[in-house]
């Protein structure tokens, strides 16, 4: 019976922190509970893999339902049975890494497998996650703690009682004393609002000059501006003539763009009379079945390697796309 009780506060727990990355939209509540996901499989105690596995699907199905909206909104209202199909078989294969694992090992193998490809292609909702909520501004050392806290909680005794005490004020303590790190000086970026194109011509060239307008409304007196990802269709010669003919001199225009050459969601590099042809960084990761469909001779592909790049002596990395809730992907940072 006690077993039984503790499978089912784990589901109830593992379900809310699930539900965070649905509550807390934009905000760091879902990063933040994601941490509940290796905590509630721990509270399973009958040591059957089933109820780990169905611990762990309550996490997943709730997180990983915006997945529906996602294809609706790719490919229209009418594939909203497919959509329904990409989140049951997401949250599905997610789960199972979760029921063939035990002790604090296993956790750490599952937390691993999920996040790491070929599962982490999908592992939008890792408890890796946590680890720049919990410990900001500490990069590799924040992961090594977030993990060691695995075996920490799991271990009675003193471990348990004085680690976890420890592991609090460590997260508290980076907390306060940490800082925002701000952009480079005469550095801006630009928010636009601009739909795509679809295809039209003449919509996409309008969708140029407005991107154009942005940017020299918003960047008057920077030498780099920043654009949003994917703002342009394309990045053919046309494009980039309009665009250099345009951009203010001794300035660099940084904009997200398709690359058709390189079938790349990318950022491209833009100067006064000149535009660099070649992206100066790819989306590594992009998210299966929108972005990217393996069978699709048309599709975007992932670039896998996300590489430093150099802009006005300022080493540059780029998150693009899907990959910002992709630990395999941010973890090359």
């Amino acid at each position: 019976m006690t077993s039984i009780v503790h499978t089912e506060l784990a589901g109830v727990f593992s379900i809310a922190a699930g539900s965070a990355w649905l509550s807390g939209g934009d905000s760091l509540l879902g990063p933040l509970c994601s941490v509940g996901l290796p905590l509630a499989v721990m509270l399973v105690s009958s040591g059957k893999k089933l109820d780990r596995m169905v611990v762990a699907l309550g996490y997943y199905l709730v997180g990983c339902w915006p997945i529906v909206g996602a294809v609706t909104g790719y490919w229209g209202p009418e594939h909203r049975g497919i959509g329904v199909v990409a989140w049951l078989a997401a949250s599905v294969v997610l789960s199972l890494p979760w029921g063939l694992v035990s002790g604090p090992a296993g956790v750490l193998m599952a937390i691993l497998i999920t996040a790491l490809p070929p599962i982490g292609v999908i592992g939008w909702l890792s408890p890796l996650n946590a680890a720049g909520i919990l410990f900001p501004g500490t990069t590799w050392l924040g992961l090594l703690l977030l993990l060691g806290a695995i075996p920490v909680i799991y271990t009675p005794g003193c471990l348990r009682k004085y680690g976890a005490l420890v592991l609090v004020l460590g997260s508290i303590g980076f907390n306060l004393s940490y800082r925002e790190v701000l952009p480079p000086h005469s550095w801006v970026g630009v928010q636009t609002a601009i739909r795509p194109s679809n295809n039209n011509i003449l919509k996409g060239i309008a969708n140029n000059q407005e991107v154009i307008e942005a940017g020299l409304r918003a960047g008057a007196g920077a030498k780099v501006v920043v654009f949003p990802e994917a703002v342009l269709d394309n990045w053919y010669a046309g494009t980039q003539h309009q665009l250099s003919s345009a951009i203010t001199k001794r300035q660099i225009w940084l904009i997200g763009a398709e690359s058709q050459k390189n079938r790349s969601d990318a950022v491209m590099l833009a100067k006064h009379s000149h535009s660099n042809p070649e992206p100066v960084a790819k989306a590594a990761g992009l998210l299966l079945g929108g972005d990217w469909i393996p069978w699709g001779k048309d599709s975007l592909r992932p670039a896998w390697v996300q590489s430093v790049f150099i802009v006005e002596g300022k080493r540059v990395w780029a998150s693009l796309c899907v990959e910002q809730v992709q630990p395999w992907a941010w973890l090359e940072a």
